[in-house]
C-alpha cells in the first residue's frame, strides 16, 4: 500500500520527486529534472566572447564548459522556425544570448553535440552550414540553413546529431536559453565513423 501513495504524491509534485529521487536513483529516469544537479551553478564558467559570431571551433572528442551570457542574441524562435529547426515553438522563446561553436564533420562520420545544463533550461541546435560568403547565418538568410536538429529537453536534454556522408560539412552547434535563461553547460562532441 505504500507504493500508490508514494507515486501519486510524486505525480502531483515536482520537489517531491525531485526529493524522492535521492532516495531511489531509478527515479531520476520518470523525470530528468529530478535527477542531481553535477554542475557549478553559482560560479559562472569562464567564456570567451564569440568573435563576429563564432566562439570557438571544436573538434570530434571535445568537451568545453561555458556559459552563455558572454554570447549574443542573433537568433531566435522566428530565425529557428525558419532554418526548419522546429515547427512551432513555446511561449517564452530563445531570446537570449547564445554561444555559437563551429565544426567540421569528416566525411562518413556522424557527430552528435551533447549538451549538459543543469543550472538553467538551455537548448543545443544544430545548423548546417556550408556557405563560403556568410561566416553566421542571419534571420535573413535562415532559409539556405541545410538542416539542422534541435534539443528542446529540459537541463540540456539529450542530443543534437551532424551528419556528413560523401563530403567534409560544417556545421554551427548553438547554445541558447529559453525565456532568455543565461547560465552553466558542459557540451561535449562525439563522433562515429560509418
Amino acid at each position: 500500500m505504500i507504493g500508490l501513495p508514494l507515486v501519486l504524491s510524486m505525480l502531483g509534485c515536482d520537489a517531491t520527486g525531485a526529493f524522492m529521487s535521492k532516495f531511489i536513483p531509478a527515479l531520476e529516469f520518470m523525470n530528468e529534472e529530478w535527477a542531481p544537479i553535477t554542475m557549478e551553478c553559482d560560479t559562472m564558467y569562464p567564456s570567451r566572447k564569440p568573435r563576429r559570431c563564432i566562439t570557438a571551433t571544436l573538434k570530434c572528442g571535445d568537451t568545453i564548459r561555458g556559459n552563455n551570457k558572454m554570447g549574443r542574441s542573433n537568433w531566435d524562435d522566428t530565425f529557428y522556425r525558419r532554418a526548419t529547426c522546429f515547427a512551432i515553438s513555446k511561449p517564452g522563446g530563445h531570446s537570449g544570448p547564445e554561444m555559437v561553436y563551429k565544426i567540421k564533420v569528416p566525411p562518413h562520420t556522424n557527430a552528435i553535440a551533447s549538451l549538459k545544463s543543469d543550472c538553467v533550461d538551455l537548448d543545443v541546435f544544430t545548423l548546417r552550414w556550408n556557405d563560403k560568403d556568410l561566416v553566421c547565418p542571419k534571420e535573413a538568410h535562415a532559409a539556405r540553413v541545410g538542416e539542422c536538429q534541435a534539443d528542446q529537453s529540459p537541463r540540456g536534454g539529450s542530443r543534437a546529431t551532424m551528419s556528413a556522408t560523401q563530403r567534409e560539412e560544417t556545421y554551427l552547434i548553438a547554445v541558447d536559453g529559453k525565456g532568455a535563461a543565461v547560465g552553466n553547460f558542459e557540451l561535449t562532441i562525439e563522433c562515429r565513423n560509418f
